[in-house]
C-alpha cells in the first residue's frame, strides 16, 4: 500500500501544507491540500474521500476538488465519514452560501459529491481496504480510521485530545504496522492542547502507553510556528517517534 503524504501540518504558512494523505491514488484521508498539490488528472482518480472531522483545515479542499473534477469524470466521488459529521459538513460548506452543494450538481441522481455514512465501530469495504471509523475526543465530532488490507492494518487518527475508545480498539489489533496521530502543541502549551482538543509530546507519550502500541508511531499535524519545538521534545517524550514527512510516500508491503 502506498500513503502519500500531500499535507500534514496542522496550520498552513509557505512549504507547509494542510492535512491531506493518498493512499494508492484512490482514497484520499482529508482534504485540507489536495487541490494545492495534485494536478487535476490526479484530483479526478480520487474515487473516495474519508474525512475524520469538519475543521476547515481538513476538509477545505474538498470544495475545490469537486470544482475541479467537474466534467472529468463520469460517476461521483464518494465521500465517507460517520452520520454527524457529513451532515455537518452539509450545513456549514456545501450549503449554497459558503459553497454549491455539489451532493446536487449537476443533478441529485448524478452529482460530483456523494456522501454515504459508515456506520462506527464496523468495518466496511472501500476501494480495496477495509475501513472502521471509531469516535474520538476533540472540540467537534471526530474520527480515526483502522484501514486494513494485505499490509496489515493502519491507524489514522484525526484531531484528538485524550481519548479511549481508539487504544481499546488498538489492542485486538494484532498486525498493527503504523500510527498516524496528531502532536499539534509543545509541551508548554498544554492547557491549549486540553481546550482545544490536540495532544502535545507529552500527552501523546500517555495516550500511547494506553494500548502499549507497538507498530511504528508516525507524528503529523504540527503548528508550523511550533514545529522545531514539537520535534525536539517528541525526541525526548517519545522515543522511536517518526514525524511524517510532507511530499514523501511511505510502502506497506504485504504481510507474509
Amino acid at each position: 500500500m502506498r500513503y502519500r503524504v500531500l499535507g500534514c501540518f496542522g496550520g498552513e504558512a509557505p512549504r507547509h501544507h494542510l492535512s491531506s494523505f493518498l493512499l494508492d491514488e484512490t482514497l484520499l484521508i482529508d482534504a485540507g491540500s489536495v487541490t494545492g498539490v495534485l494536478e487535476i488528472p490526479e484530483q479526478a482518480q480520487i474515487e473516495a474521500v474519508l474525512l475524520t472531522h469538519t475543521h476547515l483545515d481538513h476538509v477545505r479542499g474538498l470544495a475545490h476538488l469537486a470544482d475541479n473534477v467537474f466534467g472529468q469524470r463520469d460517476r461521483p466521488i464518494i465521500v465517507h465519514s460517520i452520520e454527524p459529521v457529513l451532515e455537518a459538513l452539509k450545513g456549514s460548506l456545501l450549503n449554497n452560501v459558503l459553497w454549491p452543494n455539489f451532493t446536487e450538481i449537476p443533478s441529485s441522481r448524478m452529482p460530483i459529491l456523494d456522501f454515504r455514512p459508515l456506520p462506527e465501530g464496523r468495518p466496511t469495504p472501500l476501494c480495496h481496504f477495509r475501513v472502521t471509523p471509531i469516535r474520538l475526543s476533540h472540540s467537534v465530532i471526530s474520527v480515526g480510521y483502522f484501514v486494513e488490507g494485505d499490509f496489515g492494518t493502519l491507524l489514522h487518527l484525526g484531531d484528538t485530545g485524550p481519548t479511549e475508545a481508539v487504544w481499546k480498539a488498538a489492542k485486538d489489533i494484532a498486525n498493527l504496522r503504523a500510527v498516524m496521530i496528531g502532536t499539534t502543541f509543545p509541551n508548554r502549551l498544554q492547557r491549549l492542547a486540553d481546550v482545544s482538543g490536540h495532544l502535545t509530546p507529552q500527552a501523546l507519550k500517555a495516550e500511547l502507553a494506553k494500548a502499549r502500541v507497538k507498530a511504528t508511531v508516525y507524528a503529523y499535524h504540527l503548528k508550523p510556528q511550533y514545529a522545531a519545538e514539537i520535534i525536539d521534545e517528541l525526541k525526548k517524550d517519545v522515543p522511536g517517534c517518526q514525524i511524517l514527512e510532507q511530499g514523501k510516500e511511505y510502502r506497506f508491503a504485504p504481510v507474509a
